[in-house]
């Protein structure tokens, strides 16, 4: 028995389905063990995976201090959440929190020599872990990874702003 073409296009969309079912529940997984492994590994210093991620994205992200709210939209989370991260990364010296020059009601977030220090101190044991979490990869399988996660994350963006609009 012959298969017409609307029989094929919806068995192709259900197996696609299937597979992003797939996707999602491995990515949630995946983030979920991988924030096991990293907090095992910063427990010993105190800090947890959220205060890491945040000294990441302060360090990383942006060209001049960044506003709480513009690390809770780089984080895609609250500004609470990130006072409350940022307090007490101000109080291990890993911060600083300081109001804006130009506008007294806006606090900005500001690394530290000692963040520096402590990031530079732990670089290859760091290169070590993250190389670790990518182990089972070919450099091939690592390159389409980062162009598939890039498409992820634009997208994610994208739907995550236009959910906050609703």
């Amino acid at each position: 028995m012959k298969k017409d073409s609307d029989q094929i296009k919806r068995e192709y969309e259900d197996a696609r389905l299937e597979m992003e079912k797939y996707i999602l529940v491995a990515i949630f997984l995946v983030q979920q063990r991988w924030g096991y492994i990293i907090s095992k590994e910063l427990s010993s210093d105190q800090i947890t995976t959220k205060q890491w991620l945040l000294m990441i994205v302060l360090a990383n992200a942006f060209q001049s201090p960044p506003s709480l709210q513009e690390m809770a939209d780089a984080m895609s989370t609250t500004h609470q959440n990130v006072k409350q991260l940022a307090t007490r990364l101000e109080s291990r010296g890993f911060l600083s929190i300081e109001r804006d020059p130009n506008n007294k009601r806006i606090l900005r977030l500001k690394v530290t020599p000692e963040c520096s220090q402590y990031w530079g101190e732990r670089t290859p044991e760091d290169i070590k872990s993250i190389t670790s979490l990518f182990q089972g990869l070919e450099d091939d399988d690592v390159k389409k990874l980062f162009e598939v996660m890039a498409k992820l994350e634009k997208t994610s963006g994208e739907l995550y702003w236009e959910a906050k609009k609703i």
